[in-house]
């Protein structure tokens, strides 16, 4: 049985009605390899195996609107082939002669740190294929002390970058900023043709010397589609004349983190903002993490202006925000601001979808969203979500003229227990009168629309771990309401980056 027969799904129709059989042996031989004896291990004929280990690959990938990929959610220690591969020598050799089954080469940097002989031995195997490569530690090893995770991830480094032509994605998940390679330096003058997503991330910024730059560096990567860079690396490549954006043509997402105050010196907010603007094709943008210390233009910046579908604030000061939400001109799709001081924003925002996420008591909500047109208001872990905000909701003003949050239909609250029940449905049975009274008709083909110029009626309510509700309240809802749902059980949500969800290896 050849290789190229077991990966042609053309040749699979047999195969697949053995899988669940074979999966099961597979299984079956790794609870009881401790205990059963090698010559039972070496017992199982190559064809077996094989047919095994190629049905254990097609179950590691899952399909996407880009293609087939490898799948993101499978913890390191069952991670194929390099599990089965450490079972015995013979699993190993089977599993090294075809070239498919190493094109995910993932190299740890920690404690279990991958040793430099079987990284080169993972990028051999594959041939030439084309490699998603993915350099991280265990999710368990992000705390405490690594001194020695900088010279792990330089030979790791090295390495990535002899094979970084057959490359479709690089990941660098590390504890430390000084740890990340330097694109400046690491990958100058390198050609990634087939370069879709390049992640550059990091825990915590603990510094490093600044690289002296380059007056003509060069890395080509023409499809890169997705960028997530360290403060220190976007500033060597993406600001002044080394604007490396400006020539990402597919650019479609950047996502910019981790720069803490370690003097007086921050990083130049209106610089970043103008990079950004300079991206010919960017709908994604993300913040998170970052110090800045000029907060106030020397000089007119007024002509920036950042077109967005989508974005992402995270961790950043209340002038900092401000200041980012009034350079975008667009009305992005959907934004999300996690832990962001949002109470001295002097701009409104302007998204379809707001998220906000793990947001103190005394944030004001109104600041933000007093002039807000939105249809879809959501709250994570929001203890500022309180009857008050809920008042000014149901307060139209004289004239019932002039509600805030006119445009919201779907409220949906998670690990949110400040404000009534009573209020809440005081609030929607009020807006939706006033609704009914001022709607206005327009067809639009096959469907039908209405636009609301007083307040728009809520027409979904989705709560998790929300306050105690009544039957009759319930009942209430579900009669009013087109879509309700309510759970009293509080959601577990520890804090976690937005990236942890990113389609990236996490140890478990």
């Amino acid at each position: 049985m050849s290789h190229q027969v077991l990966l042609d799904p053309s040749n699979s129709s047999d195969e697949d009605r053995s899988d669940e059989s074979l999966f099961a042996i597979y299984h079956s031989t790794q609870v009881s390899c401790v205990a059963a004896t090698r010559n039972f291990i070496g017992a199982l004929p190559v064809e077996l195996l094989l047919a095994i280990f190629t049905h254990l690959y097609r179950s590691s990938h899952r399909l996407t609107l880009n293609g087939e990929t490898w799948r993101s959610d499978d913890p390191l220690a069952s991670l194929f082939p390099y599990a089965p591969a450490a079972v015995c020598s013979m699993w190993g050799s089977v599993l090294s002669s075809v070239p498919e089954f190493w094109t995910r080469v993932v190299i740890r940097v920690d404690s279990q740190h991958t040793r430099s002989r079987d990284v080169r031995r993972y990028f051999e195997w594959s041939r030439n294929l084309h490699l998603d490569v993915i350099i991280t530690r265990h999710r368990d090893e992000f705390e405490g002390d690594d001194k020695g995770e900088n010279t792990k991830v330089f030979k790791a480094t090295r390495e990535l970058v002899r094979h970084i032509g057959r490359c479709r994605s690089i990941c660098f998940n590390v504890m430390y900023s000084s740890s990340l390679p330097s694109i400046l330096h690491d990958f100058h003058q390198e050609t990634a043709p087939h370069l879709h997503t390049l992640k550059l991330k990091c825990k915590v910024d603990d510094g490093g010397s600044p690289c002296q730059k380059l007056v003509h560096w060069s890395f080509d990567a023409p499809d890169l589609r997705h960028l997530y860079l360290d403060a220190r690396n976007f500033f060597d490549v993406c600001v002044d004349r080394n604007n490396w954006l400006k020539r990402l043509y597919n650019l479609s997402s950047l996502s910019v983190s981790r720069y803490r105050q370690l003097s007086d010196k921050g990083i130049d907010l209106y610089k970043l903002l103008k990079a950004v603007e300079e991206s010919p094709s960017l709908d994604y943008l993300e913040l998170k993490d970052l110090h800045f210390s000029r907060l106030r233009p020397w000089t007119t910046v007024g002509n920036i202006s950042i077109d967005l579908m989508s974005m992402n604030l995270e961790d950043l000061s209340g002038e900092v925000f401000s200041e980012i939400i009034g350079y975008v001109d667009s009305a992005p799709i959907s934004t999300r601001i996690s832990r962001c001081a949002i109470t001295t924003c002097h701009h409104s925002l302007i998204s379809g979808g707001v998220a906000f996420h793990d947001l103190s008591a005394d944030q004001d909500l109104m600041t933000p969203l007093a002039h807000w047109r939105g249809r879809t208001l959501s709250l994570v872990n929001c203890a500022c979500f309180h009857d008050e905000f809920l008042q000014d909701m149901i307060d139209g003003g004289p004239h019932d003229q002039s509600f805030a949050c006119k445009g919201v239909k779907e409220l949906y609250l998670v690990n949110c227990t400040n404000f009534s029940p009573k209020l809440l449905q005081t609030m929607v049975l009020k807006r939706r009168k006033l609704a009914r009274r001022s709607f206005f008709w327009r067809r639009d083909q096959e469907t039908l629309n209405w636009t609301f110029p007083v307040v728009a009626p809520i027409t979904l309510i989705s709560v998790e771990g929300g306050p105690v509700l009544s039957k009759t309240d319930r009942e209430w809802f579900d009669k009013n309401l087109g879509s309700f749902y309510w759970d009293e059980q509080v959601r577990h949500c520890p804090f976690e980056d937005s990236d942890d969800t990113d389609d990236d290896i996490h140890g478990r």
